[in-house]
This record gives structure tokens, sequence and C-alpha cells, in this order.
């Protein structure tokens, strides 16, 4: 993978320092208060969640157990493990700082390193001779060693071709079940063809029978068309009939109000009327008491006798508010007048 290669670590590396400076420079602006503080740390938190979602793809580094192959790194006392000063050793560690894990260069000579381990531990092991390693056998170990690693690179994409080929069989799975799905469906596309075929077939064979229905259909829209439009003759009489009706009784209501107003203004003039009716009906009773004492002093003036009194004075007229129920109006006679009795004569002073 690309994430696990010396240049993946690198962009990895780059992604995870400039994510944590657009983090930092976020909450700077949030803090103080900076314009567009908000969009900034938006946009940095954003940036954090994608850096930490990529870094979910990062490849573990492979840690060696190297205590295994040397049990003297178990041991936690330092008088165990072997002293390289002074060695061919340190001197080859001190000469190969800048060089890869997986490059060896140099001449190696462990002979005397492994005696004096062994010395250093008071054990009774020695080894017969140095062992003398030249400069080729440290090329042809690295080259080796490069072999090696080429080789685990080609079982690593083994691997990686391995998943490809699973998933490549389970796409042709895949493909298997869309096939029957699409045989599947052509089936039924030729069932329909053949339904849709029949179908024609039997249009073509009614033609005749769907041709003469065509005919009729056409006589009687035909027909439907004379009726709507013998409708809209009638619709537009009714409709003239309707609008001088309609122009009547507005007529009838023009003339309605105007007899209203009408009436209205005689209520007025009906009022001043009772008011005259009644005071000439008081003028008339005083007149006729006029002429009652007139008759009265005639006739004692005469040396007759005098005549009766009338039995009952005229009732002075009555008057009393008219009530006005709407637009109509209740007039109560005030009429109580009685015409005064005259006394007869005894002696016609003529006779």
């Amino acid at each position: 993978m690309f994430l696990s290669s010396e240049r993946g670590k690198r962009v990895l590396n780059f992604l995870y320092s400039w994510g944590a400076s657009i983090v930092i420079l976020g909450a700077l602006f949030k803090l103080l208060h900076i314009p567009y503080a908000n969009q900034i740390l938006f946009v940095a938190m954003i940036t954090e969640s994608i850096v930490f979602f990529i870094s979910a793809f990062e490849h573990p580094n492979k840690e060696y157990h190297w205590e295994d192959v040397f049990p003297v790194l178990k041991s936690k006392n330092p008088m165990d493990r072997p002293d390289f000063t002074g060695t061919p050793i340190s001197t080859m560690i001190n000469s190969t700082d800048n060089v890869e894990d997986d490059e060896i260069a140099g001449g190696i000579n462990i002979g005397s390193a492994a005696s004096k381990a062994n010395a250093q531990r008071g054990g009774s092991l020695n080894i017969a001779g140095n062992l003398d390693v030249t400069e080729e056998d440290t090329k042809n170990l690295s080259e080796s060693i490069k072999k090696l690693s080429g080789a685990a690179e080609q079982i690593s994409k083994m691997a990686e071709l391995t998943e490809a080929t699973q998933k490549y069989l389970e796409q042709l799975s895949g493909m298997s079940e869309n096939m029957e799905r699409f045989s599947q469906v052509t089936h039924s596309l030729t069932n329909v063809s053949d339904t849709l075929l029949n179908s024609y077939k039997s249009i073509t064979d009614n033609s005749d029978g769907i041709s003469q229905n065509s005919r009729g259909y056409v006589h009687q829209m035909e027909q439907l068309n004379r009726n709507v439009s013998g409708l809209n003759t009638i619709y537009e009489i009714q409709l003239k009939s309707i609008s001088s009706q309609i122009e009547s009784i507005e007529h009838i209501n023009s003339g309605l109000s105007r007899i209203r107003e009408m009436y209205d203004g005689s209520v007025v003039d009906s009022s001043v009327f009772r008011n005259e009716t009644e005071k000439m009906t008081r003028q008339l009773a005083e007149l006729n008491q006029v002429y009652s004492r007139l008759l009265q002093a005639m006739t004692v003036n005469m040396g007759y006798q005098q005549p009766a009194q009338p039995q009952q004075q005229p009732q002075q007229p009555m008057y009393q508010q008219p009530q006005q129920p709407g637009y109509q109006q209740q007039y109560q006679q005030p009429y109580g007048y009685q015409q005064p009795q005259q006394a007869p004569y005894t002696n016609n002073p003529m006779k």
C-alpha cells in the first residue's frame, strides 16, 4: 500500500503537521475573537477530522522480537550484555549511522566480542578463533537482504492479488446472478411481446367492427353537438328573459323606494295636519260655548223661561302622542267632543 511506503509515511507526516497547525490557528482566532473566527475554526475541525480519517488507513510498523534470537537482550542486568567498545562492530555502527536498516557496509569481526562477552559472564564457553567477514561477504549479504525484501514485497503483492482475485470472483458471482436476472427479464419481455403481438392481431381482425363503431361514435357526437348548440340557444334566450326580468325588478324596487321616501316625508306632514285639526276642534268647542251663552242671554232678555243648562260640558280633546312602530303610525282619534243640548222653548213669543 502507498501509506505503508516511505513516501506514504512522509505524506502522512505532512498531513498531521499541517492539520494540527490549522486547528491551532482556528483555536487562536476563536480565543482572540478575530473576525471570521467561526468559519476558520469550522475549516480547522473539518481538516482535523479528515486527517484522523486518513490515519486509520496507516499501516502499523512491524516489530521484530530480537530477544527471541538473542536471549541476552531479555536480561535487565547490564553485566550480561556484551561490550562492543573498541571493537570493529562499534566502528561499523559509527560508520553506518546514515545507512538503511536493510543495508550493511564494512567488515565485521565478532570473534573478539563474543570471547569478551563470555569472559565477562565468567562462563567456560570459549569460541575457537575469530570469525573474519570480508567486504565482499558484506556486499553479498546486503544483496541477499535486498532480494529478501523484494521477495517480501512480492509476497505482500501476492496477498493483495489474492484479495483482488477474491473480489473478482465475488464480482463474477454477482455477474452470474445478474445474468440470471437478465435471462428472466428477457423471458418476461418475450412473453410480453407475444401478448402484444396477439393484441395487434386481434385489433387487425376487429378493425372492421372498430370502424363501424367509430362511425356510430362520430354520428352520436354530431347529434350531441347539435343538442349542445340548441341548449346554448335556449340558454341565451333564458339569459335575455332573466336580464329583462331583472331590469323590471330594479324598476319596481326604484318605485318602491320612491314610495317609501314619499311616505317618510308624509309622516311629518300628517303630524302637522293632526295638530292643526286638534287646534280647530278646540276652537269649535269654544265657539259652541259662545253660541250657548248667547242663546241663554237672548232668552233671559225676552222674559221667557230660562232654558235648561246643558247637561254635559264639552270635553276637551284628548291628544295622544302618535306611536311610530317601523314606518307605520297609528293615530287615535282625539275627538271627545259632544254637541251641547239646548233647552226647548216652552212659549213662542211670536204668538
